[in-house]
């Protein structure tokens, strides 16, 4: 599920290569891993309600990249890798049963000293085709609030956010939400510290460590801000550490934190 910069580089020709960028002007335009397809995280959100593409503009955005239903994908992003990861948990809920995440995504990657390209592939549209949706990996708000007590919740935001110090990270300072804190209950096990300084993720038994607390017997429920930190801690605990049960709540704090006469602690 992880690939390393010196597979990917020996491999350029073999996959498609997808940089999801929340901010694409400072990011892809700026040099990209060669062959490298640009995905906008926003062409993968719903046009009118908060909520993911449906299933048609799902498929019509793949096809309209070239990108068919069974190729090998291989996703970095821009942001620590936080897109790749919420990118991978979309795509997998949408059936494509193929994807990796580069390891530590372009920072390792240029840090290797390979090189980056400013040309745009051409791209030859296909129909690519969702098949099957399932959301069994995803909670509402509806089905959160009346598990509260049994679910182990984790935060995957920063210390000062859990606190109810900030309600925004410094990335998004400008998206408030009314209220500060965190869920009931919940254990606070920041995203950041899954990965290295390389921006690689660690390997599984310093994961297993930073996860001991956690019970495999109960479900799982991981939130951040609006569900892309926290795709990384559901990738960690789902695809490396194989535990069953984890669900993500990517209605999180910016849905939780102005709702109101829900409980919050701080």
């Amino acid at each position: 599920m992880l690939v390393s910069t010196t597979w990917l580089h020996e491999n350029l020709s073999d996959v498609k290569i997808i940089e999801v960028d929340f901010d694409p002007e400072f990011n892809y335009f700026e040099g990209h891993i060669p062959n490298a397809i640009l995905l906008r995280w926003k062409d993968l959100l719903h046009d009118t309600i908060r909520d993911f593409a449906p299933p048609e503009k799902f498929s019509k955005v793949l096809g309209s990249l070239g990108i068919k239903e069974d190729d090998f994908i291989i996703l970095y992003s821009d942001m620590g890798n936080r897109y790749a990861f919420y990118t991978y948990w979309l795509m997998k809920a949408y059936g494509h049963k193929d994807i990796a995440i580069l390891d530590g995504g372009i920072f390792k990657w240029l840090k290797d000293g390979y090189e980056v390209s400013h040309e745009i592939p051409s791209l030859t549209k296909c129909n690519y085709q969702v098949k099957k949706i399932d959301w069994s990996s995803r909670i509402l708000i509806w089905e959160l609030l009346p598990k509260l007590n049994v679910v182990e919740l984790i935060d995957a935001r920063n210390r000062e956010e859990y606190e109810g110090i900030t309600t925004a990270p410094p990335e998004h300072k400008c998206e408030q939400t009314q209220v500060a804190g965190h869920i009931p209950r919940a254990r606070n096990i920041p995203w950041t510290v899954l990965f290295n300084d390389n921006g690689t993720m660690k390997s599984r038994e310093e994961l297993e460590k930073i996860f001991s607390s956690i019970s495999r017997e109960k479900e799982i429920v991981v939130y951040c801000r609006t569900g892309a930190r926290a795709s990384a801690v559901w990738y960690a605990l789902k695809e490396v550490l194989n535990y069953e049960r984890v669900r993500l709540y990517d209605g999180s704090w910016v849905e939780y934190g102005n709702l109101v006469g829900v409980p919050i602690e701080r």
